[in-house]
């Protein structure tokens, strides 16, 4: 019975490793065009910020109030949270790419393969990135799959559970939405 219940065990921890293994992946996949589509979502905000010369989401938010009162606050304050949150999951994915740096065995390498595949804004092919660090093809498929696996710990293991108290603590915050409501029965 106990080793039916080993087998079982071990079974679990593959298919939850098989898991991790993959949603670090298509992470890593999304990285950089998610980093493209924040990068031109703030620099349209910045733009914003700098033409209205305020400072605060609240008076932003109360400025295009008293120019159109029919706008939707909230889908406005979405869009800005939205656009945060993308900011901080990009936030930790670097986290953790510069945790694996400092991994012991192999870390620099690996987070350099890493960074050529999926960090770096220009694209490269796998025979580049091998060429790039003096590998062969074989040893580049193997510190891949082994980058993969220590940068998902260092994700999920570290950088995801320490920004997740940071994360309660924001969704209790009052949105500016709410707190204008007594502006808007004014109007």
């Amino acid at each position: 019975m106990k080793g039916t219940d080993i087998k079982i065990g071990e079974q679990r921890r593959g298919e939850e490793h098989n898991k991790f293994y993959h949603n670090t992946k298509l992470l890593l996949k999304l990285y950089r065009n998610v980093d493209f589509f924040i990068q031109d979502r703030v620099q349209s905000l910045e733009e914003y910020f700098y033409d209205s010369n305020r400072h605060d989401l609240q008076d932003i938010v109360l400025s295009v109030l008293e120019v159109d009162p029919f706008v939707n606050v909230v889908k406005i304050e979405e869009c800005l949270i939205d656009t945060n949150v993308s900011i901080l999951l990009l936030n930790l994915m670097d986290l953790a790419l510069t945790r694996l740096e400092n991994y012991p065995d192999k870390g620099e390498i690996y987070a350099e393969l890493l960074k050529l595949k999926y960090f770096n804004s220009a694209y490269k092919t796998n025979e580049q990135i091998s060429e790039m660090l003096n590998i062969s093809r074989s040893t580049y498929y193997r510190y891949q799959n082994q980058a993969v696996i220590v940068y998902s710990n260092m994700l999920f293991g570290y950088a995801i559970p320490e920004i997740k108290k940071v994360l309660e603590e924001f969704e209790k915050l009052p949105r500016v939405a709410e707190s204008i409501n007594p502006y808007l029965d004014t109007l």
